[in-house]
């Protein structure tokens, strides 16, 4: 960490130059920020999704004594679907796992990030976040039946 620290811009000069370094991050590069002993970073979502390009997706498909398909989430395991067919469960699991991203993300971040056993959950949750949409959820999903 101490790289970053010699590399991070000084707060109060992001404040006066804050549309520049918006831009920078935007069109050219990430930006670390010190603020007195604080170190924070700045990515775009492109840069971001490249931090997470090694997040896979795998789920557990099953099918009940019904026929119904059952779907896991392996990465977040209390995050269970039911659905008719094999595609309903995937698109289930996809919204489930997009309202747990919302939930990790908002109202739930620090209890979650602290946790013990949601920590781990984080780069899924940003990757989640990076979908435009709910079928780009379901592509991420590696499933087996």
């Amino acid at each position: 960490m101490v790289l970053m620290f010699e590399l991070a811009a000084k707060a109060s000069d992001v404040r006066q130059n804050f549309s520049e370094y918006v831009d920078t991050v935007v069109h050219d590069q990430p930006v670390f920020v010190a603020r007195n002993r604080h170190l924070f970073a700045w990515f775009n979502p492109e840069q971001l999704a490249t931090l997470l390009d090694a997040v896979t997706f795998h789920a557990e498909l099953e099918r009940d004594e019904n026929g119904e398909y059952i779907a896991i989430f392996n990465a977040i395991d209390d995050i269970v679907v039911r659905g008719e067919t094999r595609e309903a469960a995937l698109r289930n699991l996809a919204q489930l796992m997009r309202e747990y991203a919302e939930e990790y993300l908002t109202t739930s971040f620090k209890l979650f990030f602290n946790a013990p056993n949601r920590r781990g959950h984080f780069p899924y949750v940003l990757k989640i976040a990076l979908q435009a949409s709910l079928d780009d959820i379901v592509g991420l999903l590696h499933a087996g039946d």
